[in-house]
């Protein structure tokens, strides 16, 4: 209880003053424990935004459950890229992210550890989607983590870059025309040829 409320302090307190900017004694105080309580938990300031980062990764990184029993594969593929975009958009990984790229310089392990996180999470969880879909004769068989990884690159190159360097960026008005233009590329390459 007392670590996910210090979790849920951090992560809020990060989000206001960035890494840097963020101190250990207000986390403390805004999760109502004490700085010695917060250290018992957490022994440094970036093994507690490494927690945060893992709470947003738990909540954006997992694909399953996509599949409907009448679902096409596009039906599967735009619920993954929503559940893409949701994470980055409502769940605060742009943000994070924002922060982390900052701090690579002077903390490269925080930024190995956010990429393990939030970046190679995701990639498993989506190529656990995309091997079901190979199975079922959905997508042609195919190396799945490589599609893994070019589908979550159209996402990014469409939506999370521009938001990563204008924070007032949020998802277009025609989200759901370019999800779809997105989709047509990921089949034109690994779509089944029935």
């Amino acid at each position: 209880m007392k670590r996910a409320a210090i979790v849920d302090a951090a992560r809020k307190n990060f989000l206001t003053h960035g890494y840097a900017g963020a101190g250990m004694a207000e986390i403390a105080h805004d999760a109502d424990v004490s700085t010695a309580t917060l250290y018992k938990h957490f022994a440094s300031k970036e093994a507690l935004f490494v927690a945060v980062v893992k709470q947003v990764a738990r909540s954006a990184g997992d694909y399953s459950g996509l599949f409907a029993p009448n679902d096409t594969v596009r039906d599967i593929l735009y619920k993954a890229c929503r559940t893409y975009l949701a994470a980055q958009f409502e769940q605060d990984a742009n943000a994070l992210m924002r922060i982390v790229m900052a701090e690579v310089p002077g903390a490269p392990q925080l930024a190995r550890e956010t990429y393990a996180e939030l970046g190679t999470r995701r990639i498993d969880s989506f190529k656990a989607v995309v091997d079901q879909m190979i199975a079922r004769g959905m997508l042609r068989p195919h190396d799945s983590a490589f599609s893994a990884r070019i589908g979550s690159g159209i996402l990014k190159e469409i939506f999370v870059w521009p938001a990563l360097f204008d924070k007032e960026i949020g998802l277009p008005p025609d989200t759901d025309e370019k999800i779809h233009r997105c989709i047509d590329c990921f089949m034109a390459i690994f779509g089944s040829e029935d």
